[in-house]
């Protein structure tokens, strides 16, 4: 136990972070056609040596026609590359245990369960959980309340669609992640670990390059200078020369994405005026924008209104706030509500919430958290019930799937309980109630008590 470090062995929220690895390892999720667009691109890397994915788009229907006739992964790389090392001590395993089971294309099986819990596991998981325990201890040592550090642990590892995704290879998780090292290192003035981090978000998820933006602005107002930006494009050197080597290798330039090459069956039409690129729209749709923000299907009031609360910050005069924190957050996550709002499959497909928002919000859980001392009484009382709806939802989902159709979530999920796996789902919510009881026990322990009272 001596060689686990401090911050992880005497972290008070410990048994939190168990709870967030015993409810990702205890219903693993896969993520059907999305997650198999990842693996065949990572077995082609492995197996054929190369980035297109000819000889195993029948895999999946998340594929690119390029204009030099063939067929990559319609994802953003990142986590493709991120995940290789991974994948590839998995593959030394696997395929000589599978030289025998070679199919009519010349190929080995599509990986199975256990490379894709290894690869998660050691992609997602581990350092998502251990980037949120050093995080609340950077929280504790900088002074932050007990309150505080405790809504950030619980908002970040279950109050959050990205913390569902954590256990599936969509590549939310691995986003969200980044962002979160990205948003730390720049609150921190450690430009060149921010750019690094978030030159990598991108890399991983598209809809980044609408934040980006604000991200840099917020830098330049915060520092009135051209320096930071500077040591911002230094750590985000590596990412730039995969970014320019891969899409002009698969798409023949820098500037064409996957997104512009994807399955026509997979695209729908861009919402609202302006179209760009045939991909989405620069005035979008104000209905979906609403949606988004309050509806049932998809809406962050629905899943985690919490989030609602950053919103605020703009507003409020709160002593300490670094300049150009609120752009940088609230800035971003508009930049990226007003993308998605003008994107024909806003919706995310078949999820379990706001996914293409979602690498954002455990950043945003993070500000909340490094100001919540000096945030209004009202506000800090009205966060805390948004969690629980939020921890409400996350322990609703556990015990089915993370794809969920376009409908009423809670309706959706409580409606899967009348299901025919009915002795399953209760079964699994049971084990989840046990393991968050045990974390409630441990905590008090460790800590005195669940919950301090907010105090002016």
């Amino acid at each position: 136990m001596r060689r686990i470090p401090a911050w992880v062995r005497e972290n008070p929220m410990l048994p939190w972070g168990a709870l967030f690895l015993a409810l990702c390892l205890g219903v693993t999720q896969f993520g059907g056609t999305n997650a198999r667009s990842r693996f065949a691109a990572l077995r082609a890397l492995t197996e054929g040596h190369t980035l297109a994915i000819d000889n195993y788009k029948d895999w999946t229907i998340d594929w690119s026609l390029s204009p030099n006739g063939h067929t990559y992964s319609n994802k953003a790389p990142g986590a493709v590359f991120l995940g290789l090392p991974f994948f590839a001590l998995t593959e030394a395993v696997v395929l000589p245990l599978n030289a025998k089971k070679i199919d009519d294309k010349g190929r080995v099986p599509a990986p199975g369960y256990g490379q894709h819990l290894f690869l998660i596991l050691c992609l997602q998981m581990i350092p998502y959980l251990l980037l949120v325990l050093w995080l609340a201890n950077q929280l504790k040592e900088k002074g932050a309340g007990k309150n505080a550090v405790l809504f950030f642990t619980l908002a970040s590892l279950f109050g959050n669609t990205a913390a569902i995704y954590m256990n599936c290879n969509f590549g939310h998780g691995l986003a969200a992640l980044l962002f979160l090292a990205a948003y730390f290192f720049w609150s921190e003035r450690r430009y060149v670990l921010a750019g690094l981090f978030v030159s990598w978000t991108l890399l991983t998820d598209y809809g980044i390059a609408f934040a980006l933006p604000l991200f840099l602005a917020a830098t330049v107002w915060r520092e009135r200078s051209g320096k930071s930006l500077r040591q911002i494009a230094t750590g985000a050197l590596p990412a730039a020369i995969v970014w320019v080597w891969y899409h002009t290798a698969a798409f023949g330039s820098p500037f064409a994405t996957a997104i512009r090459y994807s399955n026509p069956e997979q695209i729908d039409p861009p919402l609202g005026q302006f179209v760009i690129q045939g991909a989405f729209s620069l005035v979008p749709s104000f209905t979906v924008l609403l949606r988004l923000l309050f509806g049932p299907e998809r809406g962050l009031l629905f899943t985690q209104p919490w989030v609602l609360g950053v919103f605020a910050l703009p507003f409020l005069k709160i002593k300490g706030l670094p300049r150009g924190t609120s752009l940088l957050l609230v800035g971003s996550l508009s930049a990226l509500l007003w993308f998605v709002a003008g994107v024909g499959g806003w919706h995310g497909g078949w999820c379990a919430g706001p996914r293409y928002l979602s690498a954002m919000i455990p950043a945003a859980a993070l500000a909340l958290a490094q100001n919540w001392d000096a945030l209004p009484l009202w506000l800090r009382h009205a966060l805390w019930p948004a969690l629980l709806v939020a921890l409400a939802f996350r322990l609703l989902v556990f015990p089915f799937s993370n794809l969920a159709p376009m409908t009423n979530l809670w309706i959706h999920y409580l409606q899967e309980f009348r299901g025919e796996h009915v002795g399953t789902s209760i079964l699994r919510i049971s084990m989840a109630a046990v393991f968050v009881l045990i974390a409630l026990r441990w905590h008090k322990r460790r800590n005195g008590t669940i919950w301090y009272r907010e105090k002016n």
